[in-house]
C-alpha cells in the first residue's frame, strides 16, 4: 500500500516536471526567435546607415561631408563599378573584385537609391539578393541627391535610399 502511494506521488511529480519543462522549452524557443528577429532588424539598420555614410557616394565640399546627401556623379560611377561582372579598366579593377570587397559589409541585401523628385532615376548600389529567402526587411531613408554639374538652384533632388536585407 505504501509502495503504491510512493509510486503514485513520484508519477505525479514526474508528470508535473515534464509538463513544466515542455512549457519552459516552448517559452525559450519563442524568446530565441524574438532575439534572432531583433538581431536581423539591427543588421538591416546597420547596413542602411553604412550605405548612407559611405565616403564613396556622400556629398562633400572641401573635404566636409554633408549629412543625408548623396552625389549623383559618385552614384553613377559606383553603380557601374560594383555591379557583378561590370567591366573594369584592367586586372584587379571594377566588376567582381569591387562586388566581393563590399560583400562582407552588405551581405545578402539589395541597396538602391531612387530619385523621386524632380526626375525619376534609380541607381543600384549593391545587389546580392538570394533567389530563396525566408524573410526580407526593407529600410528606407530619405535623402538629398546633389548633381554638381547643374546650376546651384537646381542641383538638389529628393531621393530615397532603399535597403532590403534578406535571410
Amino acid at each position: 500500500m505504501q509502495m503504491a502511494e510512493t509510486i503514485a506521488v513520484l508519477l505525479v511529480f514526474f508528470i508535473i516536471l515534464g509538463l513544466s519543462l515542455m512549457f519552459y522549452g516552448t517559452f525559450q524557443a519563442g524568446s530565441v526567435r524574438e532575439a534572432q528577429k531583433e538581431q536581423f532588424e539591427k543588421e538591416a539598420i546597420r547596413i542602411a546607415l553604412l550605405v548612407s555614410h559611405l565616403p564613396e557616394v556622400v556629398c562633400s565640399d572641401n573635404n566636409q561631408m554633408t549629412e543625408n546627401c548623396l552625389d549623383r556623379l559618385k552614384l553613377e560611377a559606383w553603380s557601374n563599378l560594383v555591379a557583378p561582372g561590370a567591366p573594369g579598366d584592367g586586372p584587379g579593377t571594377g566588376g567582381d573584385e569591387a562586388f566581393l570587397f563590399y560583400q562582407t559589409d552588405f551581405r545578402d541585401s539589395k541597396v538602391v537609391v531612387q530619385e523621386v523628385f524632380p526626375e525619376t532615376e534609380q541607381y543600384i548600389i549593391y545587389d546580392n539578393a538570394p533567389k530563396d529567402f525566408k524573410e526580407m526587411i526593407p529600410t528606407y531613408i530619405p535623402l538629398t541627391i546633389r548633381d554638381p554639374t547643374k546650376p546651384p538652384q537646381s542641383q538638389s533632388a529628393l531621393g530615397v535610399l532603399a535597403v532590403e536585407v534578406y535571410r
